[in-house]
């Protein structure tokens, strides 16, 4: 029996490269949009690469804007006193962290 061929390539390596690429991709949720766009045409499948991209990068920079207001409030003075605590304290707990992972 003859395995089905798509552009020259088996459907079993188009299969284990789209697992491959949905295993590895930074957001899963989106994966499946991409893929009911890929019956859709090029054109859909550009659409919704931009608006991921554009609704991303938006996100990504409302959140930057507020972390940053709210880093602004910190009384940076206090921390660069104790930074030295600060840090013994972050090792001590990425050691028993460490320790029990």
């Amino acid at each position: 029996m003859e395995k089905q061929k798509i552009a020259g390539k088996s459907k079993g390596k188009i299969i284990s490269a789209l697992v491959i690429a949905m295993f590895l991709s930074p957001c899963l949720e989106i994966e499946a949009y991409f893929l009911l766009a890929g019956t859709k045409g090029w054109w859909m499948l550009g659409l919704i690469a931009m608006m991921y991209g554009v609704i991303t990068i938006t996100g990504m920079v409302i959140w930057i804007r507020f972390a940053y207001k709210g880093l602004l409030k910190l009384n940076w003075h206090k921390w660069e006193h104790n930074s030295g605590i600060v840090t013994g304290l972050v090792l001590i707990v990425t050691g028993i962290i460490s320790y029990f992972i």
